[in-house]
């Protein structure tokens, strides 16, 4: 039995997804799944993670019986190879030239062979980028692909500043379980294969001559003997920092909520965003809106995201859910379109990690060309009350959570600063502070006030 299991996933050539699967990472459920695919004519999808062998762990199962294992406080930790996804819709050349550019990074300045950077031609518009764990020396963790989103990110933008031009990378894979077309399987958007490409390859061909390669299956370019045995130092060494960069900001934002007594997500924004049970404009744009196929998904999950946070029951949520995927999926029946509604909404409902987003709520609603005028929302906090932030911007190694203190104390404190503050006064405009004072008729009593404080002061020094 492996100690580390997979999330596979068939999809027909309509885009509809079967129940995911959760079974042990081995080459027989991966050859069994590839033979079920093929004599389903469905294309076979696996997480791009890895997870920890669950409790009690018995094989084969669905993934939605074991999700609330691997999200939340005490999440069992998964391992993934630090991946892009790198698009540019109808611009297949400019997509290669970015994914050149996050190669030559790795290989050129990590020094990493091209066996630990692998390259795959998605089979429509882009390229999937996988850079081997073993090599950058990555550890297992429950935020390991939040963490990943954060790196990715940060480099993006690095090599942007060096000259990378409008470089872009599709920021919505990191999610958990990320689940990727596996090599050799067919698109059916475009009738191409996911093939492997070499670097020269990658480097020398066109996007024509790429899309020729795909027609047919390719295999894997490299063996299981071929891989990284051990971390690259240079490559390490930039993971290491890497991610000490990324997970700074969490860490304080998470500290800093503790303080307050606010829960967050890992990006630092309440848990809670909204403030009634009132409808966001975005979300009532969307529920009135006719979406694309490949938006739809997204519109469904983000009303049952938004019925969750707004309290609203289980029957009321499947109701506009069902209203709105009837009416935007007219290949499904009624049964079906309910049947479809009804799993968007137990998932969400059932699994801690879903709440509303404000963030992804607007994501979704420019997906489908509606406008949200955010600044009238009374609906959701204002962003500044919605992200928490650090008490300590810089420093953050020497910072500790403050300690109640007494009333009494409080009042020393306070009496302190305030001494200070009127001796730093005293120091910079001397003159004007005795004109101040013999003018002033009111300079006995707070010459008096003044003692009141020192000796408030020196009793609590």
């Amino acid at each position: 039995m492996s100690h580390w299991y997979r999330c596979y996933g068939l999809m027909d050539s309509r885009g509809r997804w079967r129940a995911w699967r959760f079974g042990p990472a081995t080459e027989a459920l991966h050859d069994s799944l590839t033979a079920e695919a093929r004599r389903a004519g469905q294309v076979l999808f696996a997480s791009a993670q890895t997870f920890a062998a669950p409790p009690n762990a018995v094989g084969v199962t669905h993934w939605r019986q074991v999700r609330e294992q691997y999200t939340g406080d005490s999440a069992l930790p998964h391992l993934a190879p630090l991946f892009f996804d790198v698009d540019c819709d109808g611009d297949l050349d400019k997509a290669l030239l970015w994914a050149r550019t996050l190669v030559e990074f790795f290989v050129v300045q990590l020094g990493l062979g091209e066996q630990a950077v692998r390259v795959w031609f998605s089979g429509s518009k882009g390229a999937h980028i996988l850079i081997d764990p073993v090599a950058l020396g990555i550890e297992p963790s429950a935020a390991l692909t939040a963490d990943m989103k954060a790196v990715a990110i940060e480099l993006v933008r690095h090599l942007t500043a060096r000259g990378a031009g409008d470089m872009a990378i599709d920021r919505a894979v990191y999610s958990l379980p990320r689940m990727l077309r596996l090599p050799d399987q067919v698109n059916p958007k475009s009738g191409l294969h996911k093939i492997e490409l070499r670097h020269h390859e990658l480097f020398q061909l066109t996007a024509k001559d790429i899309t020729e390669l795909a027609r047919q299956p390719r295999g894997s370019l490299w063996m299981a003997d071929d891989l990284p045995d051990r971390p690259v130092p240079a490559a390490a060494q930039w993971w290491s920092k890497a991610l000490a960069r990324a997970r700074e900001p969490r860490e304080f934002r998470i500290r800093t909520a503790e303080v307050v007594g606010l829960k967050v997500r890992p990006d630092g924004y309440l848990v809670d965003e909204l403030t009634s049970s009132d409808i966001p404009p975005c979300i009532a744009g969307m529920m009135k809106a006719v979406a694309s196929p490949g938006s739809r998904n997204r519109v469904e999950l983000q009303i049952a995201c938004w019925a969750k946070g707004a309290k609203v029951p289980f029957d009321e949520a499947l109701s506009l859910v069902s209203k709105w995927t009837a009416a935007n999926r007219p290949e499904l029946s009624a049964e079906n379109a309910c049947a479809k509604a009804e799993s968007i909404v137990r998932s969400v409902y059932g699994n801690a990690s879903y709440g509303f987003s404000c963030i992804a709520a607007q994501s979704a609603a420019r997906a489908v060309s509606v406008a949200s005028p955010c600044d009238s929302c009374q609906a959701v906090r204002l962003r500044s009350l919605r992200q928490v932030y650090s008490l300590r911007v810089r420093h953050d190694a020497q910072w500790n959570p403050p300690e109640r203190i007494s009333l009494e104390e409080a009042r020393g404190l306070t009496a302190r600063i305030i001494d200070r503050r009127v001796a730093a006064c005293q120091a910079d405009r001397p003159g004007d502070h005795a004109n101040w004072r013999r003018q002033d008729p009111r300079s006995r009593s707070r010459t008096g006030q003044a003692r009141a404080a020192g000796r408030l002061c020196n009793a609590h020094a």
